[in-house]
């Protein structure tokens, strides 16, 4: 049986400390954190061993839950892959596209299994849209949430448009043209809400909004094709399709024909962690590969940089001399 540890004991990795204890393909030996009472409030609740430098896990564990902030993952993440064990990484994949390469190497060379965690590609109303896609020519994807402090150590981009920014390129698989983009900070000091246009060699344009600034919670992403219009809610877990009839309608109105499905409810982290802990055991490469990861950062940061040219042309010289 393979021996886990989970590296971080915030919020999120108490729950990835959680779904290893309730699953039972591994064994949760120790969970880390330099908080020394996090670390023993979260592996007692295990049975695991508190650790406070990760580097005392070498030797003892044969996979990782690596759940730090993101300007830790590369350095965490690279000490284990060369230690030969296996990653599951929560997205970004990295800072840098720099970075990523240098992980991706090391697993590619130690020969491990390297998984980043881009939760959605779980979400089974994500797994139906193959049966209905036929070229899609225009998605639109709107990501809200209430403000949370977790997560603010970074943009909004890398917080929360990451996530369909790879379902995005995982639908359209064409290379990226174009990206413009808008952002501003709200509550902190990083872009809060963003919007991001992104054209694609194939003509397919994708408009992805996020915030973290709402009232409310909605993940939503609308595709447009030649034969369907298609609706995805992703916190609902539904895929709703409408298609023209062939052959239907009276005059010059269509006949529409809309199908709905509803899917239940299904705990996305644990479905992650069980294709890590599936793919450690077969092999197999991960559903989300760190090479799309990469693939996402790499959008990712080119709509950051977008947004900081946008901010620089609001500063306050640039108003000033308008002025």
């Amino acid at each position: 049986m393979q021996k886990i540890g989970v590296v971080g004991a915030g919020y999120f990795g108490k729950l990835h400390a959680a779904k290893y204890a309730e699953i039972g393909r591994g064994r949760l030996v120790a969970v880390c954190d330099i908080d020394r009472e996090r670390a023993m409030g979260c592996a007692a609740a295990h049975g695991a061993t508190p650790v406070f430098d990760y580097h005392d896990l070498f030797g003892k564990v044969d996979a990782v839950s690596i759940v730090v902030p993101t300007n830790a993952h590369f350095d965490i993440a690279r000490e284990f892959l060369r230690q030969g064990i296996h990653v599951l990484l929560e997205k970004p994949i990295s800072s840098t596209l720099a970075e990523a390469d240098e992980l991706i190497r090391i697993a590619k060379d130690k020969r491990v299994v390297f998984q980043v965690g881009h939760l959605e590609r779980y979400n089974p109303a994500v797994h139906s849209l193959t049966k209905v896609l036929r070229r899609p020519r225009f998605i639109e994807c709107q990501r809200i949430s209430p403000f949370k402090l977790r997560g603010t150590d970074i943009n909004v981009v890398l917080d929360l448009m990451i996530h369909d920014i790879d379902l995005v390129l995982n639908i359209v698989k064409s290379p990226v043209a174009q990206i413009d983009a808008i952002g501003v900070p709200v509550l902190s000091e990083a872009e809060d809400i963003a919007n991001a246009r992104i054209r694609f060699a194939d003509g397919c344009v994708a408009t992805i909004t996020a915030s973290r600034v709402s009232w409310k919670t909605e993940r939503t992403m609308r595709i447009f094709q030649p034969d369907a219009y298609i609706v995805l809610d992703l916190h609902a877990s539904k895929l709703a399709v409408m298609r023209r009839v062939i052959g239907g309608g009276e005059g010059t109105l269509p006949e529409l024909k809309q199908e709905e499905q509803l899917f239940q409810p299904v705990d996305n982290l644990k479905r992650e962690i069980e294709s890590f802990m599936a793919c450690i055991a077969s092999g197999d490469e991960p559903l989300v590969t760190a090479t799309d990861a990469r693939r996402a950062l790499d959008a990712a940061l080119q709509i950051s940089q977008q947004l900081q040219a946008w901010r620089d042309t609001l500063s306050e010289p640039a108003v000033a001399a308008a002025r």
